[in-house]
């Protein structure tokens, strides 16, 4: 699957003006220049993964999402997941995988 810097351009231009930012502050922020925000905004470079992630935390944006276009926002999304991979585990990792479960759910 090939990234699409367009479409990550435009979501990042999105975000923006829906903060009211101007090219000029978001540029100065993450250290770039507009010239060059503007070519990451119309998809016309590809900017390292620091650099989106830079973007995406000045903005208030998921790396994810950004990339993606989805935001995961259901608590339950692994679910599934954590249950088929436990399941596949012997009863001595399973063991081992609760307690790893447990201590980090308890992180705050």
């Amino acid at each position: 699957m090939a990234i699409d810097y367009q479409i990550i351009g435009q979501r990042l231009q999105d975000s923006r003006k829906a903060q009211n930012m101007t090219q000029e502050v978001l540029a100065e922020k993450v250290g770039i220049t507009v010239v060059y925000l503007s070519k990451v905004e119309n998809g016309r470079v590809r900017p390292t993964l620091e650099l989106l992630d830079d973007l995406c935390s000045t903005l208030g944006l998921n790396l994810s999402k950004l990339l993606t276009g989805v935001q995961i926002q259901e608590a339950n999304y692994a679910n599934e997941r954590v249950v088929a991979l436990l399941r596949s585990c012997s009863p001595d990792i399973k063991e081992a995988a609760l307690d790893i479960l447990e201590r980090l759910s308890q992180i705050k």
